[in-house]
């Protein structure tokens, strides 16, 4: 049944953490990313730092509050702008009254599920250490899979973190394609990647040419989740039945 909305037109709302940095075509947050509208929300407060520790930072009611917001204007879904939001999975989708995806690390059963058996999924991140089995149970995902992060020279977490306005987004391709040869390099099992970080679909297509393996991030998931929340309208042709 339709609901009151104050938005229409508009399935998807992005929750986007606290920052300042530029944003690129690929980013979450541009929103020339998206063949489809998007509705934004920033959660302020939410700032990258803090939400990459331990239980998101104690964000979970800034989450539920904005998520709440977002679906009483009129939203179909909702996803976040930070995969480490994984661990907030459970509690968030419980408390928003429209489905949730907090992190493209949803997308690592059905990628494990399309490899044939000796191969796994592995994890690219901006920071690995942060990276714990927490996240990935929150996503359903036991164990952990394979993750590399970027080195703590990284101008990629430097521009970020500074928030700085503008950056070298070839630099930063760089860096995370070298995380990429990185992890298979370590891992060669490793037959699919994930990306957790929502900044990383700009660099997916050059991760994905390097190694020859697919690449999930949040572009595919986000792109995954508009097609089931407004599905596509098929309408029939004459018959063709002899």
């Amino acid at each position: 049944m339709p609901r009151a909305r104050t938005l229409h037109g508009v399935s998807v709302g992005i929750l986007l953490l606290d920052t300042g940095f530029q944003r690129v075509p690929g980013d979450i947050g541009h929103a020339a990313t998206w063949p489809f509208p998007v509705q934004y929300a920033v959660v302020k407060g939410a700032t990258g730092a803090r939400v990459a520790g331990p239980e998101a930072g104690g964000t979970l009611d800034l989450f539920a509050r904005a998520a709440a917001d977002l679906a009483a204007m009129g939203v179909d879904g909702i996803v976040t702008s930070c995969g480490f939001l994984a661990v907030l999975q459970r509690e968030l989708a419980a408390r928003c009254p429209v489905p949730v995806a907090t992190s493209s690390l949803l997308q690592i059963p059905m990628a494990q599920a399309l490899l044939p058996p000796g191969r796994t999924v592995g994890v690219l991140t901006p920071v690995a250490e942060a990276l714990t089995s927490a996240h990935f149970q929150g996503v359903g995902v036991a164990g952990t899979p394979p993750v590399e992060g970027l080195p703590p020279d990284s101008l990629f977490k430097r521009d970020l973190l500074e928030n700085r306005t503008a950056f070298d987004v070839a630099a930063h391709q760089r860096e995370v394609v070298a995380a990429a040869r990185r992890l298979v390099g370590r891992h060669p099992e490793v037959g699919a990647i994930v990306s957790e970080c929502a900044n990383f679909p700009v660099h997916s297509a050059a991760v994905a040419a390097e190694l020859g393996l697919p690449v999930f991030d949040t572009h595919t998931l986000v792109s995954w989740f508009h097609a089931g929340l407004r599905p596509r309208h098929f309408t029939a042709g004459p018959s063709t039945a002899p």
